[in-house]
């Protein structure tokens, strides 16, 4: 992995929105915690969602008033399953009946009904697909033919294939048959869940659980080499232990040794570092109703992590984010984490004086 002193996009990317729109999920995988999925939770309604995206506008409109480059959010949906709430598509609709464009991306383990192909592929401009090795068989066969569907759409479509040890010849052999359809794949290491624990372990629904799996030398060796990376391994080493790139394939540019350069695969201990995650990307928990600004660092002010507020109190995170952004000066949140799970695209730094360059080039 490479060592960096700041981090940069190539281009200036706009506020991405993640809303996850609820825990229910058709799918139950091992590696996916109780807090981020279950069967039971009813579908969130179409009048909650509503008044959510509602929300995003006007947070995005207040960024937008200092930035260089304002522009209307992008807004990526995740869950659970968006596909198995019903009112998701309502959803889409109402978004839809704006004049603004809304550039609009989905997370999905692929296995909605074929009757909703057409409607991904007439309003969303990005599909990302996951596949779960877990999942029973016909599902998984359901999950490759909308793959294939979608590829033969102009919509931009990207498959990541979950590297699970137990089934490590079947995703193989699925990265490497969608890589020759030309369908872009990126190999996903499990080991990226917010418990950190070895091993398998009883999560906090009684289910026997295991967040991060542990990869032998000849299955690293063969990583390394897909990423095309020299990397000789010395041990066993977990999924989070390999390192990540943007998952949204955005180029890259880090500072190694006081020089700027294209950089792929990259050490993702950011501790106190400077980080402008408030300013590309917002996180909404439609479960919980919790906002923050990122899904996976949560990171806040003062070394903190936690929500900025809850959509109950909408007006309140509104109000408070407009005092903040009048001030000459604009605070910096630190990094309070250890690792970061996600936001490699973020434009981050070790020092204040290389951020300030950063923010420079960003904010007006």
């Amino acid at each position: 992995m490479i060592k960096t002193s700041a981090i940069k996009t190539t281009n200036i990317p706009t506020l991405s929105v993640v809303w996850d729109t609820g825990r229910r999920c058709n799918y139950d995988c091992s590696y996916c915690e109780a807090t981020r999925h279950n069967n039971f939770s009813k579908p969130k309604p179409f009048e909650e969602f509503k008044k959510t995206f509602d929300f995003i506008k006007d947070w995005a409109g207040i960024y937008n008033l200092r930035r260089k480059n304002p522009s209307n959010p992008g807004i990526s949906f995740t869950g659970g399953e968006p596909t198995a709430n019903p009112n998701f598509w309502k959803l889409i609709d109402y978004i839809r009946s704006f004049p603004e464009h809304y550039y609009l991306s989905l997370t999905t383990n692929g296995a909605w009904d074929k009757k909703y192909s057409k409607k991904i592929i007439e309003n969303f401009g990005g599909v990302t697909v996951s596949y779960h090795a877990e999942a029973d068989e016909t599902l998984k066969k359901n999950v490759i033919r909308n793959i294939k569907e979608l590829a033969q759409s102009t919509i931009n479509l990207q498959v990541n294939v979950m590297l699970h040890v137990d089934y490590w010849d079947e995703t193989v052999q699925v990265y490497k048959d969608l890589k020759e359809q030309g369908i872009i794949c990126n190999l996903r290491p499990i080991g990226d869940g917010s418990i950190v624990r070895k091993g398998w372990f009883i999560d906090t629904d009684g289910t026997n659980r295991r967040t991060s799996h542990e990869y032998t030398i000849e299955q690293q060796t063969w990583f390394w080499k897909e990423m095309g990376l020299k990397e000789i391994p010395t041990n066993v080493s977990e999924g989070n232990q390999l390192g990540r790139k943007c998952c949204g394939n955005i180029p890259l540019e880090g500072k190694v040794d006081g020089n700027w350069q294209p950089i792929k695969l990259i050490d993702t201990h950011f501790k106190n570092w400077h980080c402008m995650v408030d300013w590309f990307f917002l996180y909404i928990d439609q479960e919980t109703q919790n906002v923050y600004h990122h899904q996976t660092c949560k990171a806040f002010y003062d070394n903190t992590t936690g929500p900025i507020g809850n959509l109950t109190n909408s007006d309140q995170m509104l109000s408070e984010l407009k005092e903040r952004l009048s001030e000459p000066v604009i605070k910096s949140i630190v990094c309070p984490n250890t690792r970061c799970g996600c936001g490699m695209c973020v434009p981050k730094a070790q020092t204040l004086e290389d951020f300030k360059i950063l923010q420079e080039s960003i904010i007006l």
